[in-house]
């Protein structure tokens, strides 16, 4: 109880930031609103501040079934989050990273747009810009399939990464500005990426492939190329991706330990929920059992100083690089 309440202090002191979440889905379906506490799904604006989130990266997924509409879906679930974040009090969009600080210093909660998947551009530069002026600061460059961008870890037969045009995106997105997401893509593709950018770039919601086979999750090798980059990589709270049966919060922090002690450090590893995308294991059933999982954390050891990294330092010092 003490390292819960301990945790919970904590997350009042300094930015919690979750890289990846679905939320829209359900507001699109008319299931419910984020601006008001529902027991439905696994986080809301209300949840989300009661837990001591500052930052909640929201994506705009388009389902294979919107392919063919895929930026007009895009636009629907933006429009969506926009109208969600309008209509509360004491919520945010963030469009820099001095958005996440001052929504600290208020005891406010900032929302960061990620368009998951380029599908939603269409081959198309003019889309992506677009898309920044409305708000998004994120992109992920595949959800599982192959679209204009790269290959998704849904094609593992072709082995290919970057098209021609995917190393046009990743050369704009640094021009705007704009984080890039790596989740979901081939290695291939994830090498050729950090080969390319000039800033660094995040993994937002995966684990790690040494504690359990998935095609959604990083290796060694590839964790230290993200590490060597500057970059961050999220760990999941998808139940799947470290086997549906056994999954639990401590495993959760197993995965947070593995890269932590893989690199000797923990300037490189972050949140990444995937809540309302996927299935979270016990003990982490919605935003506000977060705490327990720092409560973890703190019972195995870690200080203070790492675990504001990796509770959010780590997001906000790539944000400060990237969102100019």
């Amino acid at each position: 109880m003490v390292h819960l309440e301990e945790a919970a202090a904590l997350h009042r002191r300094c930015p919690v930031i979750d890289g990846h979440a679905d939320s829209i889905l359900m507001v699109l379906a008319g299931e419910r609103t984020l601006t008001e506490r529902s027991d439905k799904g696994h986080i809301d604006w209300p949840r989300a501040r009661e837990a001591g989130v500052t930052c909640t990266v929201q994506a705009a997924w388009v389902d294979p079934v919107y392919y063919p509409v895929a930026p007009r879906r895009a636009h629907e679930a933006i429009d969506g989050l926009l109208g969600q974040i309008d209509a509360a009090e004491g919520v945010r969009l963030v469009l820099r990273a001095d958005d996440v600080t001052a929504a600290h210093a208020a005891g406010e909660l900032a929302v960061l747009l990620n368009i998951e998947g380029a599908e939603a551009i269409q081959g198309s530069l003019a889309l992506l810009r677009n898309y920044y002026r409305l708000g998004v600061r994120m992109m992920g460059l595949v959800w599982n399939h192959r679209n204009e961008v790269a290959e998704g870890v849904g094609e593992p037969e072709s082995g290919g990464g970057l098209t021609r045009f995917g190393r046009e995106v990743v050369r704009e997105m640094n021009r705007l500005g704009m984080l890039i997401d790596l989740a979901h893509i081939t290695p291939a593709g994830f090498f050729q990426v950090l080969e390319l950018s000039e800033d660094p770039v995040l993994f937002t919601h995966g684990n790690c492939q040494a504690l359990y086979d998935h095609p959604r999750n990083l290796t060694d090798e590839q964790i230290r190329a993200l590490a060597a980059h500057g970059g961050v990589f999220g760990i999941s709270f998808v139940s799947s991706f470290m086997g549906r049966e056994t999954a639990a919060l401590t495993t959760v922090a197993d995965h947070i330990d593995h890269v932590c002690q893989l690199l000797g450090n923990a300037d490189h590893v972050g949140l990444g929920s995937d809540f309302d995308g996927a299935t979270p294991p016990p003990g982490l059933e919605d935003v506000t059992c977060l705490p327990r999982l720092t409560a973890e954390l703190m019972r195995r050891g870690y200080g203070e100083a790492d675990l504001v990294k990796i509770l959010g330092g780590n997001y906000l010092r790539v944000f400060q690089q990237v969102l100019r």
